[in-house]
């Protein structure tokens, strides 16, 4: 079947719309974070869907979605965060798969609830691959983020014709509404007396503003006399406590060493159920 290289064109970037995948992994030794998906529950949705590959990188969108054209005809599905989208001015289903013919006109509108809507198209988005990925991050890959007039290229089948769907799911888009965030104890939480380790495990925290692909920080701050650390490997989910007691939790784009103790480390799934709070919302940490 014959592939034709095909585009997406942007009339709007949207805030923080940029292509994702599972990440790189090959570059933590110069410095270079893993990258990839912030909600990597929502990047497997929209691929099984639709058939690609676990790894095919989709469009990544947060605060104020895209407005764009397609080139040629394709499919596409939305998951992760609950927005309003519309084609050609009528309301697209989540989770479903949409066929999308040549010119047609999508803009992501509202996101209600959630942080980060994902976008799968068939095939998988034809951006630049950087050791192994193609995830956007600034310094590595050509672009970190959509600008205005900005194209990404993906590929249509000449005589339209694509697998079929083999499955019938519904996918829930409240799953991400938990606050029990599991953790298992990081290097240093053993440093911290019980009394800490009480206050920290019940205690309810809030979102704050200070939220990006980088990392999440919380407004309360837990008083402590923790002696910073020698610099040490981080990771996505590392909870970082600093000698002012502010709490830090790591993203996909986070750094892969750092120097305040590392009270905790978020488990996969939670991870993803954490990228998708708000500044606001509430979560409780629960050791496993």
């Amino acid at each position: 079947m014959i592939k034709i290289p095909s585009y997406i064109y942007f009339i709007q970037p949207g805030l923080m719309t940029s292509v994702q995948d599972l990440g790189r992994f090959t570059g933590a030794q110069f410095g270079i974070p893993y990258s990839g998906a912030m909600d990597r529950y929502a990047l497997a949705q929209v691929n099984f869907i639709l058939g690609n590959p676990k790894d095919a990188a989709v469009l990544e969108m947060a605060h104020i979605g895209p407005e764009l054209v397609f080139e040629r005809a394709t499919r596409i599905v939305f998951a992760g965060a609950e927005a309003d989208v519309y084609l050609n001015d009528k309301p697209v289903k989540y989770g479903q798969v949409t066929e999308i013919r040549e010119d047609d006109h999508l803009a992501i509108k509202k996101i209600r609830k959630g942080q980060w809507v994902y976008m799968g198209i068939q095939g998988g988005f034809e951006s630049e691959s950087v050791s192994g990925s193609k995830s956007w991050y600034r310094g590595i890959t050509p672009r970190d983020k959509v600008v205005k007039g900005d194209s990404i290229c993906y590929l249509s089948e000449e005589e339209r014709f694509y697998p079929p769907v083999e499955t019938n799911a519904k996918i829930r888009s409240d799953w991400f509404r938990l606050n029990q965030i599991n953790v298992y104890p990081g290097p240093e939480w053993h440093k911290l007396s019980s009394l800490l380790h009480n206050r920290i495990l019940k205690k309810a925290f809030t979102i704050s503003d200070l939220i990006n692909r980088m990392a999440y920080q919380l407004e309360e701050e837990i008083a402590n006399e923790l002696e910073p650390i020698l610099t040490a490997p981080v990771y996505p989910g590392t909870v970082q406590l600093t000698p002012s007691g502010k709490i830090i939790l790591l993203m996909r784009d986070g750094q892969v060493t750092g120097g305040y103790p590392r009270i905790l480390q978020i488990d996969n799934i939670s991870l993803n159920i954490l990228s998708q709070k708000r500044p606001g919302d509430k979560i409780k940490f629960n050791l496993i």
